[in-house]
C-alpha cells in the first residue's frame, strides 16, 4: 500500500466547465498544471502488484460543496506522468473510492493498494 498527500487545489468540475467555455485551451492548461505539479513533487512509487483500488480523500474546509464536483483526471493523469502508477486503465485501476475528509487542508489524500477479488 502507498499513501500520499498532493497539497494542490485542484478545480472542481465547475470552475473547470466555466473556465473551458471560455477558453478550451486554458482549461486544458489546467489539467497540465496539475499534471505536472504532482509530476514533479511526488517521488514515491507503487511496488504492489496490480489491478489497483484507489482511495482518494479530498479536503474540504467546509460542507458546502459538491463530493461529485471533485475532478480525478489530472490527479490521476499526473500519477501516471511521475511514474507512482504504471497506467490508469482497467488493467491498473479497477476500483476509486472517494471519501471526503473536513479540515483546513488543501489537498488531496491518495490510497494505492492492491485491489481484492477477482480482477
Amino acid at each position: 500500500m502507498l499513501k500520499l498527500f498532493i497539497d494542490y487545489d485542484f478545480k472542481n468540475w465547475n470552475e473547470y466547465i466555466r473556465i473551458e467555455r471560455g477558453n478550451k485551451y486554458h482549461a486544458n492548461s489546467i489539467k497540465q498544471a496539475e499534471k505536472a505539479y504532482i509530476k514533479y513533487t511526488v517521488k514515491e512509487k507503487y511496488k504492489g502488484k496490480y489491478p489497483v483500488t484507489l482511495t482518494i480523500r479530498p479536503h474540504f474546509q467546509n460542507k458546502r460543496r459538491d463530493l461529485d464536483n471533485f475532478r480525478l483526471k489530472g490527479l490521476i493523469d499526473g500519477l501516471v506522468a511521475a511514474g507512482v502508477l504504471k497506467n490508469d486503465n482497467l488493467k491498473c485501476i479497477n476500483r476509486i473510492n472517494i471519501e471526503a475528509v473536513f479540515d483546513e487542508k488543501v489537498g488531496v489524500e491518495v490510497e494505492i493498494k492492491e485491489s481484492e477479488g477477482k480482477a
